[in-house]
């Protein structure tokens, strides 16, 4: 079985980047006009709402998605067999998940709090659709997934500013998560048929299953624990902290943690591209993880000036006061997640890296290490220091992560991921940082300049001779399936 297609890993990271900025606009826009009108416990109840659809997400898929599409890009005809096994597998383990957010549900005290968890497990007992992702994935046909995420950003915001009209409680808020959760299964389903040209039923093929299954689980738990030290500092901060300190961190997470997801989103259409030549061409593998770092490197360093200098300006201009001063400010969390949105720039490129190469184990060890840290530091930080102490955790645990995957494939391929010729890459993040720190003015004026400054500082990296060598070498491989 063959698929062709003229698109490319660069149109497909096209299509991403534009549709995730997209929604980070909306998830931004979400997050600023929940945190006026709610209260912090509102506001904070809210996000823990989304926190369980994340880690729900990454529990059902366990990065199966992606060593999925390595999988078919190398012999498309495993395609249905995989994406039905993996159909097969949400189905169970969503049952066994709701039961768990179902125990948690009845342990809530208040009533709304209680029905609005158990609609959140009802929605996972129907969670097979999502298994399709690499459907999308092998075929570069990112539009129709990207289109369904931007309308089911537009359903939440548009339903926030009506149930604010209709004086509905803050609490119920999180029906919107649900039912926008619904309707992307939904049409996920429809999405993938029309691709297909068929029907797919879950179901276990054992034999066609057994090449996919072991490194695929091994790479799950490696994304799970990864997705888990990330988001499990929200759950931490609800139960040591309350939910009013849970709403003033959401203020400083909501907004950054759709950025940490666009690192990894634009290197899934190059998993295919690295997995072809880890496989044949070692040198030109090296070369492209080098040039991957390099502008993942200079983009990183660029958000970590503006997210540092500008904090306090970002906070004042995103919440009209709230949560930038006395116990409840979040600008110290805001900047040390910014910290760790520069890392994750990195640790993506490395992680698609090791991922294609077949060191799937090794990154459920650096991952298994790294969440051990994460929880320790939170258990015994959240207990003397405020919520703050999440995002220095965040930070810390993600430059573990972040030396690990470097020591790993320099073991990999006996050269370093980074050299001092790519230190290049950080002229335009020192040059925005120096202009940050000098300009005076009001929080509008620095936030204005700090996004024109990032504008012509990405524009500069991503223009660079050796970027465009990077992306007509990514182009030249990209797998026709």
């Amino acid at each position: 079985m063959t698929f062709a297609t003229r698109r490319t890993a660069n149109v497909a990271q096209a299509i991403l980047l534009a549709s995730t900025l997209a929604q980070w606009g909306i998830a931004l826009l979400v997050t600023i006009y929940l945190a006026r009108v709610l209260s912090p416990a509102a506001f904070g109840f809210f996000a823990l709402v989304g926190a369980i659809f994340i880690l729900a997400r990454k529990l059902l898929d366990l990065g199966l998605s992606n060593t999925a599409v390595r999988d078919i890009a190398r012999d498309p005809r495993r395609e249905r067999p995989i994406v039905e096994g993996m159909m097969a597998y949400r189905r169970v383990a969503g049952i066994v998940l709701a039961l768990v957010v179902g125990i948690f549900a009845l342990a809530q005290k208040a009533g709304p709090e209680r029905w609005l968890l158990l609609a959140v497990g009802t929605v996972l007992l129907f969670t097979a659709p999502a298994a399709l992702e690499p459907v999308f994935q092998v075929r570069q046909a990112q539009a129709g997934p990207a289109l369904l995420n931007l309308v089911g950003g537009l359903l939440v915001l548009g339903g926030s500013m009506l149930f604010k009209h209709a004086g509905v409680a803050g609490m119920a808020f999180g029906w919107l998560l649900v039912l926008r959760e619904a309707i992307t299964l939904l049409f996920t389903r429809i999405l993938a048929r029309r691709l297909l040209g068929y029907a797919p039923r879950p179901g276990f093929r054992v034999r066609a299953l057994q090449a996919f299954v072991a490194p695929a689980l091994i790479f799950g738990l490696a994304s799970l624990v990864y997705t888990l030290y990330f988001h499990c500092d929200v759950f931490f901060v609800y139960a040591l902290r309350g939910q009013d300190e849970l709403g003033a961190y959401a203020a400083a997470f909501r907004p950054i943690n759709p950025l940490i997801l666009l690192p990894w989103l634009l290197m899934v259409p190059i998993i295919p591209v690295f997995s072809a030549t880890a496989a044949n061409e070692g040198e030109r593998f090296v070369r492209q993880v080098r040039g991957a770092c390099a502008l993942a490197l200079g983009l990183g360093c660029c958000a970590l000036a503006a997210g540092v200098l500008l904090a306090p300006d970002l906070v004042q201009l995103l919440y009209r006061g709230h949560y930038r001063q006395g116990p409840l400010s979040c600008v110290e969390a805001f900047r040390w997640l910014a910290l760790a949105f520069s890392q994750v720039c990195i640790t993506t490129v490395l992680t698609a890296s090791l991922l294609a190469a077949g060191k799937e184990k090794l990154l459920l060890a650096i991952g298994t290490a790294a969440l051990l840290v994460n929880a320790a530091m939170n258990l015994v930080l959240l207990r003397h220091y405020d919520f703050t102490a999440a995002a220095f955790a965040t930070a810390a645990t993600e430059l573990l992560f972040l030396g690990c995957a470097m020591v790993g494939f320099y073991v990999l391929t006996g050269r370093n991921a980074l050299t001092w010729r790519e230190l290049s890459y950080l002229v335009p993040a020192l040059v925005m940082g120096v202009a940050l720190h000098f300009l005076q003015g009001g929080a509008v004026l620095r936030a204005i300049c700090g996004s024109l400054l990032g504008l012509i500082s990405a524009g500069i990296i991503l223009s660079a001779p050796g970027a465009r060598r990077w992306r007509a070498d990514i182009a030249s491989v990209a797998p026709v399936v």
